[in-house]
């Protein structure tokens, strides 16, 4: 079964996506639509497919089957829907809203079309995540006791000032946490389990931007552990990511994509641990990381849309980091601690 995918913004992630596509069997790109005709041609020119001159004729067209939705952040929620609406299969870059409402409108919109809808979020196909998530779930670390997340980055005044929407609310929904952030937040909650109450500061300390450029929260899990979630894009020069799950029987961290710590009781380090792995960070430059996630993503997809099952990322997966993040956000403006069933 082939899966024709259009690209629905041709901004600088697209190009990932068509590389993506390229390298799934059972993938094709059919096109690319943009807000500016012009951008759809030349990227059609360089990776191949029909430049449609709008959405609506993307949307029309018997031609796609799937929709990558890579508009910016504000709009990812109304053209989901419409491609949903439309009876395609949608594939929509993070963050998928930004705001709870705007998420069960993406779900609603998939489950009265029957079509299948997933998220971005291509960390979770890391090999290091899925090894530990594999330990994690093996009872391995024993019971957990802190997992957190720390993504120190660094973005220039220049990256800011290249799109007008980056850096406000109405269009970025926050800054280090919605998004540069939700990557890791999404692995922390997928690894750890889902939030029970957090407690956040949210503050912009260093560019001339509408949101948080600096975060740092205090969470406490269902399962009863304890961790924290900081991010930033104010240090220089920006470090990799780090996720730590740690247990009462061990430890596990992951920078970036590297397993740098693996220490389990009464058991050796496996023989066959991969503690290299791809080591390329967005830690200073968003758009420095390989295609591997992305292709994994779109084989995702095809598999989802042709046996009829729900994709990896699910929109209620992806729901999980924005009632986090909006909840740090919401006790930072409150000063109080805000407990996760009472939001959202």
């Amino acid at each position: 079964m082939e899966i024709r995918f259009g690209i629905l913004g041709c901004g600088a992630i697209a190009a990932h996506h068509a590389q993506a596509i390229a390298m799934v069997p059972g993938a094709i790109l059919a096109g690319a639509a943009d807000a500016r005709p012009e951008s759809a041609r030349t990227f059609c020119e360089k990776y191949g497919g029909q430049a449609f001159e709008s959405m609506d004729a993307m949307l029309a067209s018997p031609a796609v089957d799937a929709v990558c939705v890579l508009t910016p952040s504000g709009l990812h929620a109304q053209h989901a829907i419409q491609a949903a609406d439309a009876g395609k299969h949608v594939l929509v870059e993070k963050p998928v809203a930004l705001n709870l409402l705007d998420a069960d409108r993406i779900i609603a919109a998939g489950e009265r079309n029957h079509v299948c809808i997933g998220v971005v979020s291509q960390y979770r196909f890391a090999d290091s995540i899925l090894r530990l998530k594999g330990a994690v779930d093996q009872g391995l670390l024993g019971r957990i006791v802190t997992a957190d997340v720390s993504m120190k980055y660094y973005r220039s005044p220049e990256y800011f000032a290249s799109s007008s929407w980056r850096g406000t609310w109405a269009m970025d929904g926050g800054g280090a946490l919605m998004n540069q952030g939700i990557h890791g937040v999404d692995t922390l909650l997928y690894i750890a389990g889902a939030a029970k109450s957090v407690y956040g500061l949210a503050r912009t300390l260093r560019h001339s931007i509408e949101v948080e450029d600096t975060a740092l929260a205090a969470v406490e899990f269902e399962s009863g552990a304890l961790g924290y979630v900081q991010g930033t894009t104010s240090v220089y020069p920006g470090f990799p990511r780090r996720l730590s799950v740690s247990g009462t029987k061990g430890t596990i961290t992951v920078c970036e994509q590297l397993i740098t710590e693996w220490e389990i009781e009464g058991r050796p380090r496996d023989a066959d641990l991969a503690l290299g792995g791809n080591q390329r960070t967005g830690a200073s430059d968003p758009l420095n990381f390989d295609t591997e996630g992305h292709a994994r993503h779109i084989q995702d997809m095809v598999e989802a849309i042709a046996t009829g099952r729900s994709p990896a990322v699910s929109v209620r997966e992806a729901r999980r980091c924005i009632q986090l993040i909006t909840a740090i956000y919401e006790s930072s403006r409150t000063g109080r601690r805000v407990d996760m069933k009472d939001w959202g």
